[in-house]
C-alpha cells in the first residue's frame, strides 16, 4: 500500500508512520519546513514539500496513493488556548486543508481517506456509555472538526472510502504533552481536571496509530466509529494513579476555577465522557493493547526513571 499522510511528524502522526512503515507499506508525507522534511526521512517517509492550501500539489502527492491518512492539526498551546485566534489556523487545516484534500482524492481516485476526529465533541454524558450517536455539543473550538468529518461523508459520497475515527485524548511516549502531565504530577497537581466522578476518555498513542492502520486496511470499514482505550477513568481515579507513581498526593484543582481558567471555549475539558471502542474493535479486530490510563502512566513513569544508556 502506499499512504500519503499529512501530519506526519506529530503525537499522532510520528506512531502512524512508523506503524506504516514497519507493516511494508511505502509512506508519502507532507513536510512544510525543512526540519519535518528531515524528520520524515529518518522516518523512512518521502517527504512531499507541499501545503494543506496548495491544491495542485495536494494532487501531485495524492497521485498514484491507495490511502490518505490526514492527520495534521495546529492545537493552540495550552497558554493561549482561551484566546480564539490562537486556533485560526487549526480550523483552517481541518475546514479548507481538508476540503482541499478530499477534492485532491476525489481527483486521483484514491481508495480510502481516513481522518482521525476528536471524541470530546459529545456531550456529557455522565457515567452513560458514549458512541457514534450520542449527543454532540462542540463548543466553538471543536466545530471545525465535525465540518472536516462532512468533508469525508462527502468524499464518501462521491464513491471513495471514508472513515472518520473519533479519538480521545491521545497521550504516550510521543506527546510532549503527557511528559507535562507527569511533570505537574510531580509537583502534586493533576492535569485531568474536572468532577472527580467524571470519566476522561483517553487512548495511547501507538493503539491510536493501529487503529488508524487498521481502518486504512479493512475494505468493509466506513463511516464513523470511536476509537478510545477499554477502562475510561474518572478524574478522582486518575489522581489516584498519579498519587500511586509520584509517591507524592496529587490533587485535582478546583473545578470552579479551571472552568472560569479555561472560558467557554475549552468547557468541553470538564466534560464526562465515557466513550466505547466496541464498535470500531467489532469491525475490525482492532484492541487496545494499554487497557487504561493506569497502564498507560505506569509505562511512562518507569521509562522516564529508568537510567539512560551510556
Amino acid at each position: 500500500m502506499i499512504a500519503f499522510v499529512t501530519g506526519g511528524t506529530g503525537a499522532l502522526g510520528t506512531p502512524t508512520v512508523a506503524r506504516l512503515r514497519a507493516s511494508g507499506h511505502t509512506v508519502r508525507a507532507l513536510a512544510t519546513s525543512p526540519d519535518s522534511a528531515r524528520r520524515l526521512r529518518a522516518a523512512g517517509a518521502e517527504p512531499v514539500q507541499t501545503s494543506m492550501f496548495d491544491r495542485p500539489g495536494l494532487v501531485a502527492a495524492g497521485r498514484g496513493a491507495d490511502a490518505i491518512l490526514h492527520l495534521a492539526t495546529r492545537i493552540a498551546p495550552a497558554s493561549q488556548a482561551r484566546s480564539r485566534g490562537a486556533w485560526r489556523e487549526n480550523d483552517r487545516i481541518r475546514i479548507a486543508g481538508t476540503r482541499n484534500l478530499v477534492d485532491a482524492a476525489l481527483a486521483t481516485g484514491v481508495g480510502v481517506l481516513v481522518y482521525p476526529s476528536f471524541a470530546p465533541v459529545y456531550a456529557d454524558g455522565g457515567a452513560r456509555w458514549l458512541s457514534v450517536g450520542a449527543p454532540v455539543d462542540p463548543t466553538e473550538v471543536l466545530e471545525s472538526t465535525l465540518v472536516a468529518e462532512d468533508e469525508v461523508v462527502r468524499y464518501a459520497a462521491a464513491g471513495g472510502r471514508g472513515v472518520v475515527l473519533r479519538m480521545a485524548g491521545v497521550y504516550g511516549p510521543h506527546s510532549a504533552a503527557t511528559r507535562d502531565v507527569l511533570a505537574l504530577a510531580r509537583r502534586g497537581i493533576s492535569a485531568f481536571a474536572g468532577p472527580p466522578d467524571a470519566y476522561q476518555p483517553l487512548v495511547w498513542d501507538e493503539d491510536a496509530a493501529a487503529a488508524l492502520v487498521v481502518a486504512s486496511m479493512t475494505d468493509e470499514v466506513g463511516g464513523t466509529y470511536d476509537v478510545a482505550d477499554d477502562e475510561p477513568l474518572t478524574r478522582a481515579r486518575l489522581a489516584q494513579v498519579l498519587t500511586g507513581l509520584t509517591g507524592r498526593r496529587v490533587r485535582r484543582p478546583p473545578t470552579w476555577l479551571v472552568r472560569l481558567a479555561l472560558g467557554p471555549r475549552m468547557k468541553f475539558l470538564l466534560r464526562s465522557q465515557r466513550v466505547s471502542n466496541r464498535r470500531f474493535t467489532a469491525a475490525t479486530g482492532w484492541a487496545p493493547q494499554v487497557r487504561s490510563a493506569a497502564d498507560g502512566l505506569a509505562r511512562l513513569a518507569r521509562a522516564a526513571a529508568a537510567p539512560v544508556p551510556r
